[in-house]
């Protein structure tokens, strides 16, 4: 294996599904698309990742279960708990997992042209929060559709952001979205006697992380309609009404993050002020 498929085999393993194209410009967006395609059949005919391949659709690649345990030996990344389970079953994820890794791309194109840092692996796809009650029982989990990690330079000054991204892909009734919210607040709001009242939250992030959700999967023009009606919604839920000022939460389309970059006024606040804002905003 020479430096890209190694690199490609670890991209795969993290973010289960990966298009060709998305392969290319996560590793080296310098190779041809030729040169891309033969590494990656590369590593197909060693067993170590395989393809999906269907109509009107990116070819998607993955790593197989002995593409995994060359990952894991090399233990550049921590080990994860799943393996792709069947074809039937990456059909199904092939869409939302590809918008999730696009969403990524925007970031790590970003930091590219900027010299900030984010790179392949700075988001955690499928993060669980559990939180308990004092018996130990568990009382919910919010499960973040990615963690995502980025270094921003500023003046000469760096600073850590990080995100909790949540995509639809126009799924979904637009208030079973909203209430998604309503977890992140618990989570947020969680502080368990036995920590001596601190929340839980603080023993994984530094600082509360924004949500940021991304809408795809529609015209650009209902993905906007989406966005104005989460924004209803939002606004109209108490709870969410309650944490403004705790909790961040803003919302973008996929469209306009991939056109303009997160670091341009592409995503709306959910509460207050509707004039658009960059994904990051002020340090809170």
């Amino acid at each position: 294996m020479d430096t890209f498929q190694r690199d490609a085999l670890t991209t795969l393993y993290w973010h289960r599904l990966v298009s060709t194209d998305q392969v290319a410009r996560l590793v080296n967006p310098a190779l041809s698309p030729i040169t891309v395609r033969a590494k990656l059949a590369g590593l197909r005919s060693a067993g170590l990742a395989d393809r999906i391949t269907r109509e009107h659709r990116p070819r998607t690649w993955h790593v197989t279960s002995a593409g995994a345990e060359v990952v894991e030996a090399a233990g550049g990344v921590d080990a994860r708990a799943y393996r792709l389970p069947s074809a039937t079953v990456a059909h199904l994820l092939q869409e939302h997992t590809l918008d999730v890794v696009e969403t990524g791309l925007a970031f790590v194109e970003c930091a590219r042209r900027r010299g900030d840092e984010c790179g392949p692996l700075s988001w955690t796809p499928e993060v669980a929060h559990p939180f308990q009650n004092r018996t130990g029982e568990r009382r919910g989990v919010v499960i973040a559709d990615a963690v995502l990690h980025y270094v921003l330079e500023e003046a000469g000054r760096r600073s850590q952001r990080t995100l909790f991204v949540e995509l639809d892909r126009a799924t979904m009734p637009v208030a079973r979205l909203a209430r998604k919210l309503s977890g992140y607040i618990r989570y947020h709001d969680h502080a368990p006697a036995e920590a001596g009242g601190r929340p839980l939250w603080r023993q994984r992030y530094p600082r509360f992380p924004r949500l940021l959700i991304v809408l795809s999967g529609a015209k650009e023009h209902l993905l906007e309609r989406r966005l104005a009606d989460l924004r209803a919604h939002a606004d109209a839920m108490p709870a969410v009404i309650a944490a403004a000022g705790r909790v961040d939460m803003i919302a973008t389309t996929l469209p306009r993050l991939r056109a303009d970059g997160p670091l341009e006024p592409v995503a709306m606040p959910l509460l207050g002020d509707p004039r658009h804002v960059t994904v990051f905003g002020r340090l809170s």
